[in-house]
Order: structure tokens, then sequence, then C-alpha cells
């Protein structure tokens, strides 16, 4: 078996935003919240990892800093990230319900949640410490 360390990548940035596809569920996700993706730095091997679900696959992408400011500065106008910090020894969480966007990226950030939409999830990150980042991007 291979160990892992959970806090090789100590915080998560977790982006929020409108998925250019068009769902039978979109109208039940809010403007700006219809998708949500995660990224974070893996310091000792020096590459960004991005974990985003979508509806056909998993993708997880090992991008340089350059490549993952690329995707930041693509995402739409309106989308909103935040950083959390991994917990360092989290507990058993909730039961997850369902495999995608929202409650995939609240297991992989070990977040406390039940949320099945982006926009439950942005607020479940933000009640336990969430911290908005690249707030220079245009909104």
């Amino acid at each position: 078996m291979i160990e892992s360390d959970p806090a090789v990548i100590g915080g998560w940035y977790v982006a929020f935003f409108n998925d250019e596809r068009r769902h039978w569920w979109s109208p039940l996700c809010r403007d700006g919240f219809r998708h949500v993706a995660a990224f974070g730095v893996d310091a000792e091997a020096g590459v960004w990892l991005l974990y985003d679900v979508t509806l056909n696959r998993t993708i997880l992408r090992a991008l340089s800093a350059e490549r993952l400011h690329a995707w930041v500065d693509a995402l739409p106008a309106n989308a909103r990230i935040v950083h959390f910090e991994t917990p360092r020894d989290p507990v058993a969480t909730d039961l997850r319900v369902g495999f995608w966007c929202a409650p995939a990226i609240a297991h992989l950030v070990g977040v406390r949640s039940r949320a099945l939409r982006p926009e439950a999830l942005y607020r479940d990150l933000m009640a336990q410490g969430a911290r908005p980042a690249f707030e220079s991007k245009p909104v």
C-alpha cells in the first residue's frame, strides 16, 4: 500500500463559475454557481494540480504556474475563487451522495458538507473558514 500525506497540498483553491454547457439542471443553480473545480499546489513536485469533475469524466491535470494562471484568467468574469485550508486531521464527513462537481470537490478539500449544488458548497466553505482569493480578477 502506498502511504500518502494528505497535507502535501495544504490548502485548495475552489473556483465557482458558470459552465459553458447547459444541462437540464442548470436552471436549479444560481448564476455564477453552475460548476465548481479545485486547484492546489504540490510544492514538493513543483506543480499545480487541477481537479475537475465533469459530466462524462474526472479531469486531473498537473500544470505549471504559468498554465494555471492562464486557466484562472480564462474563467468567466463572475467566477468566485476561495482558498480553504485542508484540515490536518479531518473527522469522518457526512455521507456523500452522488458524484458530480459539488460533492466531489467537498470530498477532495475535506470540508464538512452535504452540498449538492455549488452554491451550497460555497456557503459551507465560507462558514468553515474559506477566504476569497484571486480578488484582482475582474468581477
